[in-house]
């Protein structure tokens, strides 16, 4: 099989997907360097139009920072709800095109087309009818990337973004792959490009020309997988990679935490969405970790495994407010909170007896019932007596960044 025949790997990504939403739903914006975030001294770009992109400003940055490189920038305040809504209709175009999707973030997702070729084409004609899709019926770009391996269709649509498209034909992977950075290769961080760096290695060509010895030195016991796919020899397909993902949130505050019942009440929030974002995703998790950050920009991660996987927010919570008593003493006051679950797999996987003992089956029945109700009346229609309170001046817990779930996005 020659060409892009054999590419039925495709990751759609939305572009600017945030921005790009507040941009359709207020054409005024259209042109403007738009970004979406909290306004306070504390805040956080959440997204970036591209117009704001050119002036240098990048999901993640301080908002101080991008309105000193744009003294004209809009910034407007998140709608989780709205994205979300959005997110869901995206996601229903493209399973009316193939059911086999693995939806890695609010604004992305890998589809199987292998099933879908008959009916609708080539790969080709079949990424240009999903972007022609979102085009028409939700006014929104998108990019899309496809090979034979989820790795390299995540690379490509990076590389076809703003609004773009690039299927990779399996015989010119390695080609492809060749004189990009290291960094594009997922499993290579920045302490493994800088051991590669010191070899001389920068890009994935040279990476290629390694001894398998001197490459496992300098990255580690995932050396095998990287050399596999530096040689465009991938050939990872959806839902073989469950484990290797995770859901997570964090918030930067506009003003420290210090009183502990506060601190767990946002603890409590967050474990509640990161395990509500799991059962829509239909995924449990064996492990949770909590992220912490001093007013003295200190940091700590801290994480905890447990007997059985769940999504369940209340064993999360259990886990995480036991993670951060602990480190109390050595951090009185917070500036930034984050809850992560790890080591994800499908439900159906799960051991039948998972969440059938103790008062997990009450949890499990309750957080059943809440998900209904929020999905019917909206996300605050429904809490946890524990976390009700009015949202302070800081936002009730800022924005989740584009992309934050699962695999690093390139948005």
């Amino acid at each position: 099989m020659s060409g892009t025949e054999d590419c039925t790997i495709l990751h759609l990504d939305m572009d600017a997907f945030f921005a790009s939403i507040e941009i359709r739903d207020d054409p005024a914006l259209q042109g403007l360097p738009v970004v979406v975030g909290g306004a306070g001294s504390r805040g956080v770009v959440a997204a970036a139009s591209y117009p704001a992109r050119e002036r240098g400003i990048r999901s993640a940055m301080p908002m101080v920072t991008a309105r000193r490189l744009a003294r004209d920038l809009v910034i407007v305040p998140p709608r989780i709800d709205r994205y979300r809504e959005v997110s869901a209709q995206v996601m229903d175009l493209l399973r009316e095109v193939t059911p086999a999707i693995e939806q890695i973030s609010v604004d992305e997702a890998f589809l199987d087309i292998s099933g879908a070729r008959r009916l609708f084409g080539s790969p080709e004609q079949i990424a240009h009818r999903l972007r022609t899709r979102i085009r028409e019926e939700l006014d929104l770009p998108s990019s899309v990337g496809g090979s034979v391996s989820r790795a390299v269709a995540k690379i490509a649509s990076a590389r076809a973004k703003p609004d773009g498209m690039l299927i990779v034909p399996s015989e010119q992977t390695a080609a492809f792959l060749a004189p990009l950075p290291v960094g594009v290769i997922s499993g290579v961080g920045p302490k493994a490009q800088q051991a590669l760096e010191r070899l001389g290695v920068r890009t994935v060509g040279q990476l290629r020309d390694i001894p398998a010895g001197t490459l496992r030195r300098a990255v580690g016991p995932q050396a095998p997988m990287i050399a596999r796919l530096a040689a465009g020899e991938d050939r990872t397909g959806l839902g073989t990679r469950v484990r290797d993902r995770s859901v997570g949130t964090e918030r930067t505050y506009e003003e420290d935490l210090v009183d502990p019942a506060e601190v767990r009440r946002r603890l409590t929030l967050m474990a509640d969405e990161v395990s509500r974002s799991l059962r829509r995703s239909h995924l449990a998790a064996r492990a949770v970790s909590v992220k912490l950050r001093s007013p003295d920009g200190t940091t700590i991660t801290r994480s905890a495994t447990m007997d059985q996987p769940t999504a369940s927010g209340e064993r999360l919570r259990e886990h995480v407010v036991a993670l951060w008593e602990r480190e109390v003493p050595r951090m009185p006051a917070v500036r930034l909170a984050g809850v992560r679950a790890e080591r994800l797999q499908e439900t159906s996987a799960q051991p039948a007896a998972a969440e059938l003992s103790g008062r997990g089956t009450g949890w499990q029945g309750l957080e059943s019932a809440m998900d209904r109700a929020r999905d019917r009346f909206g996300s605050g229609s429904l809490s946890r007596g524990s976390t009700l309170r009015a949202p302070d001046a800081a936002g009730e817990d800022g924005v989740q960044q584009e992309g934050a779930r699962g695999d690093a996005s390139g948005t």
